[in-house]
C-alpha cells in the first residue's frame, strides 16, 4: 500500500472544510498507528511534494478500493458530511480509476464509527462495476 498517497487524501478529506476536526485527527492518527506509521513519517509524508496521479500508478486495485473506504469513513466520522468533502472524494476516486458515483456507493455501504470493518469482499466486487475503462 503507499502510504504517502492514502495520508495525503486523508488529510485532504479532513481539510476540505476548513476545519481539521478533532475527531478526523484522531482518525487520521489512529489509522497511521494501525499502518505502522509515526507521527515523523507522517509528518513527512505530507510534506512530499508530487501529483496524485504519480502516486497511484504501482497501486493495486484492492490498494485503491482501501483507500477510498478510508476517505469516505473519514468523510463521516464526524457526523457531518460537506459537500466539499464529497467532492474531494468524488475527485479522488476519478484519480484512481473510478467513476465519482462510487464515492455514493462506499458511502450507504460503509459505517462512520472506524471500529466497525465492512464487507471488503462485496465492496470489491461490487466496486468493478465503477471502474472507468481505459480508451
Amino acid at each position: 500500500m503507499n502510504n504517502v498517497l492514502k495520508f495525503k487524501a486523508l488529510v485532504g478529506i479532513a481539510k476540505a472544510d476548513g476545519e481539521f476536526d478533532p475527531e478526523e485527527k484522531k482518525f487520521i492518527l489512529r489509522l497511521a498507528d494501525l499502518d505502522g506509521v509515526s507521527p515523523n513519517e507522517l509528518k513527512e509524508i505530507l510534506n512530499t511534494k508530487g501529483k496524485a496521479k504519480e502516486f497511484v500508478k504501482d497501486l493495486s486495485y484492492d490498494d485503491k478500493i482501501n483507500i477510498l473506504i478510508d476517505v469516505v469513513q473519514l468523510m463521516k466520522v464526524d457526523g457531518k458530511v460537506l459537500l466539499t468533502e464529497v467532492k474531494f472524494c468524488e475527485k479522488l476516486a476519478k484519480i484512481l480509476g473510478f467513476e465519482e458515483k462510487s464515492i455514493g456507493f462506499l458511502s450507504g455501504t460503509i459505517e462512520s464509527n472506524p471500529d466497525i470493518t465492512p464487507n471488503l469482499g462485496s465492496i470489491t466486487y461490487r466496486m468493478r462495476k465503477y471502474l472507468i475503462q481505459s480508451e
